[in-house]
């Protein structure tokens, strides 16, 4: 049996997922349409190759929450991926002087 969650637990629960999500459109909102265009296919080429294992049988979530899983978990890196938090306006290589 699962005891169900305090509603101030589940409310909390609720509150930081609107969170997150504000955190994705914004952070989507500042990118030009071919760079959402950019992330989005990249986000979802890398899903797919990530679960090219035959062991994988699960089905491919579609493309969109795919992108967004993506960016909330760029936005939550603190080392990388500079450009897609915002943190820097270009790309440079690893270890590559600007």
């Amino acid at each position: 049996m699962t005891a169900a969650l305090p509603p101030e637990l589940a409310a909390y629960f609720e509150t930081r997922a609107r969170q997150r999500e504000q955190e994705i459109d914004d952070r989507l909102a500042e990118l030009t349409p071919r760079e959402r265009s950019l992330v989005r296919d990249a986000a979802v080429m890398g899903y797919a190759q990530g679960r090219m294992d035959e062991r994988a049988k699960a089905e491919f979530p579609k493309d969109t929450p795919i992108a967004r899983m993506v960016v909330y978990a760029a936005l939550r890196e603190d080392e990388h991926y500079a450009v897609l938090r915002g943190a820097a306006h270009h790309y440079t290589e690893p270890g590559a002087e600007s």
